[in-house]
């Protein structure tokens, strides 16, 4: 593969590799996918043949890339076993089955060592030394890649069944398609195997002599790509942590009771939703149902519409709501009082009413401190302020006076 194309894909795959190594570490299906890719990342880099002039001078046979490569492969595919077992059983799986899988897979991938021994010693490639080892070679190696893809493929299978949103169907359809295309890559390799064993050259083992680099690192790549539509998503869920925390921080400091310990972000942003919704709940007989004129002046004045103008009226209840619950005032009487909001049908439509709410919350706390502060002024001086403010465009300005004027 040219080097303008080997390169940036080899980078690609180590930099979303390394990515989600830092960041996707709560979930027992994230860390096993972080497992693949790395397994998968590792092969890619020693089959460079720059890393491998690299390596050259610290061994004693540079042969052995090759099988090493093949063992991190197998491993790669025990842990797209372990990711199949963590999606279907999750908790319930067995604590010992993964570390037997994998010690298996170590056991046939160290096989592999001494099944090319011969060959590496003679300075040929398995397939160019041929014999019995080289058809045993390659059985190994395939099992467990082909066991890991078919057991990928029914899980592909039975997601895209349940409905999936727009962008996991994606990148479902693309990781199912490279599995078929791992499961033809790795079915045909035994069979040129045996042909090669018996020093048949034929079209097979000339394709696959030449297939083995081109196909892998495009691979690996592809689905490096799709691994990353997750650490996007759960960017974007803590963006929307970080918007929703400031009305959770006011809304619980006037209704403590609602928290309740949380563990791990995903937990936490469940926790973060029930507890701003259960605290609305808890001031909704503080929660006046009147939208005073000065507030209804003020988004008028600042040119708020639409769905902005309902967030921000709502945020400002809502705080003046924490404010009567603070201060110890009583709850409102029931004509006073407003209504409770509609219940939502799942959490994610409860998410997005609330980040509706959370994105005006700092302006409607900014418009709630300006009315309340004219609501403390004298009244004269808020006579003479509104005076000012409606009047002030009748009311002439000083007169103009030009550079060496008298007067």
């Amino acid at each position: 593969m040219p080097a303008a194309i080997m390169w940036p894909l080899l980078i690609g795959i180590w930099v979303i590799t390394l990515i989600r190594l830092a960041v996707m570490r709560e979930a027992l299906a994230q860390r096993r996918i972080n497992l693949v890719l790395l397994f998968w990342a590792v092969p890619a880099a020693l089959r460079a043949p720059e890393v491998q002039s690299a390596l050259a001078p610290h061994l004693t046979d540079v042969a052995v890339i090759r099988p090493l490569t093949h063992l991190c492969v197998m491993l790669a595919g025990a842990a797209i076993l372990g990711l199949a077992t963590a999606l279907t059983e999750g908790a319930d799986e067995p604590y010992w089955r993964q570390p037997a899988v994998y010690a298996i897979t170590l056991a046939l991938g160290v096989s592999l060592l001494m099944l090319s021994q011969k060959s590496r010693d003679a300075g040929l490639t398995i397939e160019a030394a041929g014999g019995w080892q080289c058809a045993v070679y390659f059985v190994l190696y395939s099992i467990p890649i082909v066991v890991a893809v078919c057991v990928a493929l029914v899980i592909c299978y039975e997601f895209l069944r349940s409905g999936p949103g727009r962008l996991e169907l994606v990148a479902t359809v693309i990781v199912g398609a490279m599995c078929v295309f791992s499961l033809v890559d790795n079915v045909t390799r035994p069979i040129a195997a045996f042909f090669s064993a018996a020093q048949v050259d034929n079209a097979l083992t000339r394709w696959r002599a030449g297939s083995n680099d081109v196909l892998f690192l495009p691979e690996v790549a592809l689905i490096a790509l799709v691994s990353i539509v997750p650490v996007v998503a759960m960017w974007m869920r803590r963006r929307e942590l970080r918007q929703l925390e400031p009305m959770w921080s006011t809304l619980t400091a006037a209704v403590p009771q609602v928290v309740l310990p949380a563990s791990g972000f995903e937990e936490r942003l469940h926790r973060t939703v029930v507890e701003i919704w259960d605290a609305t709940m808890q001031l909704q007989p503080y929660t006046s149902a009147a939208v005073g004129a000065d507030l209804e002046d003020e988004l008028e004045r600042r040119g708020l519409d639409g769905d902005t103008r309902s967030a921000v009226r709502r945020s400002v209840q809502l705080l003046g709501a924490c404010e009567r619950k603070r201060t110890g005032g009583p709850p409102l009487d029931a004509t006073a009082a407003g209504e409770a909001d509609t219940p939502h049908d799942d959490l994610a439509d409860e998410t997005r009413a609330l980040l509706r709410l959370a994105r005006s919350w700092r302006l409607a706390a900014t418009i709630a401190h300006q009315i309340g502060a004219r609501a403390t002024e004298p009244s004269e001086a808020l006579g003479l302020r509104r005076t000012d403010t409606r009047e002030r465009s009748a009311v002439p300005g000083p007169p103009v006076v030009s550079a060496g004027s008298a007067i």
